[in-house]
């Protein structure tokens, strides 16, 4: 397979036969239920399938966030104009990382470049908020499966996981799970969080760290640190 912009996988390297359809599936895997209405077929111009996305992805958009956009004037009131600039340069990267003190406008940059990833690539995608996560499996009947939310959260085109940490730490959370099955099947995940990397190690361990953070691009809000990928797990390529 191969890759188109940014390292988003492209449809030009289905196999021989394959169709669209299955490219996608065998790329993403299989799709949840309607939830999201990420099931629903490609069809309508350009503009029509901008407006179908970005409406299923509004559904998943807490209130408060709804006003988040590059465009929106209040963006540049809550977020430092550093960081808003490492985001308009980052937001078709497949794993993206944000981090930051409490308040510092972390959710409200990444809620626009979810917005613009979305408009651009006319695919689904989901905010999830990781407390959800964790306690979907509690508050979900035994027998019946993954709870609807773990199932979006796995198969979606690309999952915005907001707040990572504040969730409670349970061994039934299904976050670790979440982020080792997109990172298996190569989806694009983001996250923000409040907690450095070493207080993510403690409480997830230093495997579910590493997939979060893996090439992936860190935009640090409210620090002095500047954005920059993070090369702790980078391999360097062989010459010919």
């Amino acid at each position: 397979m191969t890759d188109g912009p940014e390292g988003l996988p492209d449809p030009s390297g289905r196999r021989p036969g394959e169709s669209v359809e299955e490219w996608f599936r065998r790329t993403f895997g299989p799709m949840p239920p309607p939830t999201a209405d990420m099931d629903a077929p490609q069809t309508g111009t350009h503009q029509e399938r901008r407006k179908e996305t970005l409406a299923a992805l509004e559904r998943t958009i807490p209130p408060a966030y709804r006003w988040a956009s590059f465009s929106a004037p209040e963006l540049p009131a809550r977020v430092p104009a550093s960081a808003i600039g490492a985001g308009q340069s980052s937001w078709r990267e497949p794993r993206i990382c944000v981090t930051g003190i409490c308040r510092a406008g972390k959710t409200s940059l990444a809620v626009a470049m979810l917005r613009q990833w979305v408009a651009w690539s006319e695919r689904a995608a989901a905010f999830l908020h990781a407390y959800r996560l964790g306690v979907a499996r509690i508050q979900h009947p035994a027998g019946h499966g993954e709870p609807e939310i773990v199932e979006l959260a796995m198969r979606a085109p690309l999952v915005l996981l907001d707040d990572l940490g504040s969730e409670r730490d349970h061994a039934l959370s299904a976050v670790p799970d979440v982020i080792f099955e997109r990172h298996a099947e190569n989806r694009p995940t983001w996250v923000t969080t409040g907690l450095t990397r070493d207080q993510l190690v403690k409480r997830y361990g230093p495997g579910v760290v590493a997939r979060i953070f893996e090439r992936a691009k860190v935009i640090r809000v409210g620090e002095s640190t500047p954005s920059t990928p993070d090369r702790s797990s980078f391999r360097p390529r062989r010459l010919p």
